[in-house]
């Protein structure tokens, strides 16, 4: 299978295969003028002139009346369909949640699940913000992060306190 390049917007790219060509054609990425290259050609020419794309359905325009049906408005071919279906929740999120939530209720060890709990909180905000799908769970994971930073504050009170106690008890001396 070759390997091709083609040219559009001022921009190589490629390599793709004849097929992927072919699917750029059929949905109207690129036409009979792009310019087109695979090795053992001598120079890059306009995909019309190009024998292996010559039965490819390409669209030439206004030139010669003719069109690619494939382009028109009335069929959908070639266009992406709207997701339908159910958005997945992140895991890390539905984790950070929980995490938060022991931190909260568990006493003395409230450090122990609250930086799981923010750990998982970042890393599950940032995966939903940087997906091209979407992914269900922004909530959760804000509410993990803000029980998680609680718990890791109570712990940090109980530390201070328990240090203040024992620095202030009667009979402690120090020199």
């Amino acid at each position: 299978m070759a390997e091709w390049f083609y040219g559009k917007d001022n921009t190589q790219h490629g390599p793709v295969s004849d097929l992927e060509v072919r699917t750029l054609i059929s949905t109207g990425q690129i036409d009979a003028s792009t310019i087109i290259w695979r090795e053992g050609m001598t120079d890059w020419l306009p995909l019309k002139d190009v024998s292996e794309f010559q039965n490819a359905g390409l669209a030439t325009g206004a030139a010669d009346g003719t069109a690619n049906p494939y382009n028109s408005p009335q069929t959908n071919v070639g266009q992406p369909q709207p997701y339908v279906g159910t958005i997945p929740t992140d895991t890390l999120a539905i984790v950070s949640l929980v995490c938060g939530i022991l931190a909260v209720v568990v006493c003395y060890l409230w450090a122990l699940f609250g930086i799981p709990a923010v750990i998982c909180g970042h890393m599950s905000l940032k995966k939903i913000n940087n997906s091209a799908t979407p992914i269900a769970g922004k909530g959760m994971a804000i509410a993990g992060l803000v029980t998680g930073y609680i718990g890791i504050a109570l712990q940090l009170l109980m530390i201070i306190g328990v240090i203040a106690a024992i620095a202030t008890s009667p009979g402690t001396s120090y020199p």
